[in-house]
């Protein structure tokens, strides 16, 4: 999926409103973004695999990241996206278009023509 400038900074402000740690930001963005895989670790943790996450989990993740993160995924992803790894995997295999869809119904990336219209406002552009 292509989204702008735009899009990225809109799905990027509930990252850094609920401050999740950089490292889990970016998988997170290119599982719902690109349907990409975001790895064992995270996997488990939108699955709600506990036991699992804290198995794969790298020696530098706090408690305080994990709790960041898990605020944001409650607060901010589609109920789709999490919950099971059925879940994830229906989210891994589902197309683009619907992703966007549901994408921009939770707020999370501008509308085509929002992104349309900022880029030709000249919208000024930080993350």
């Amino acid at each position: 999926m292509n989204i702008s400038k735009y899009s990225k900074k809109k799905f990027y402000e509930g990252i850094v409103l609920w401050r999740v740690d950089d490292e889990f930001a970016d998988p997170m963005f290119n599982y719902l973004i690109y349907g990409f895989s975001p790895g064992s670790f995270f996997t488990s943790v939108l699955a709600n695999d506990f036991l699992g996450a804290v198995a794969r989990s790298h020696p530098s993740n706090t408690i305080t990241a994990l709790k960041a993160l898990t605020g944001w995924i409650q607060d901010c992803m589609p109920r789709r996206a999490f919950g099971s790894y059925e879940a994830v995997k229906e989210w891994l295999d589902m197309d683009e278009t619907t992703r966007r869809e549901i994408l921009i119904m939770h707020n999370l990336i501008c509308t085509p023509k929002q992104e349309t219209f900022l880029e030709i406002k000249g919208e000024e552009y930080e993350i």
